[in-house]
């Protein structure tokens, strides 16, 4: 799946040589399955591109298995958008979203209601 735009920003040469360290201090081997690859990614276990610490070596195929739920969600709420959904609050358009997603003062909402 495609960086989207509005992340691309924290892809660039600094993220490339981060992932080629993690490669050479680890090998071409997924974290998850424990099978060589040559096509390793680097994947946030946080969704987070600017968390740097949350960072494992997957394949292709665990990292896409990680990300389904949050592609899904993501899918979800931008058909909807262009379909003119209205939502009854906020809370339930951002609800399967990261927290950092969230715009902040619908982010200070939902801890308040404990929602999640």
């Amino acid at each position: 799946m495609p960086i989207r735009a509005e992340h691309r920003q924290f892809y660039l040469k600094p993220w490339r040589e981060f992932r080629l360290q993690l490669i050479k201090e680890h090998g071409s081997i997924c974290m998850k399955c424990g099978r060589f690859h040559d096509r390793i990614n680097g994947a946030h276990q946080t969704h987070d591109p600017r968390d740097s610490r949350h960072v494992v070596l997957w394949c292709p195929s665990c990292h896409a298995t990680h990300d389904a739920g949050h592609r899904i969600a993501i899918m979800r709420r931008n058909r909807a958008k262009a379909a003119g959904q209205l939502w009854l609050m906020p809370e339930m358009e951002w609800a399967p979203f990261a927290a950092w997603e969230i715009p902040g003062r619908i982010y200070d909402r939902l801890a308040q209601l404990n929602l999640f």
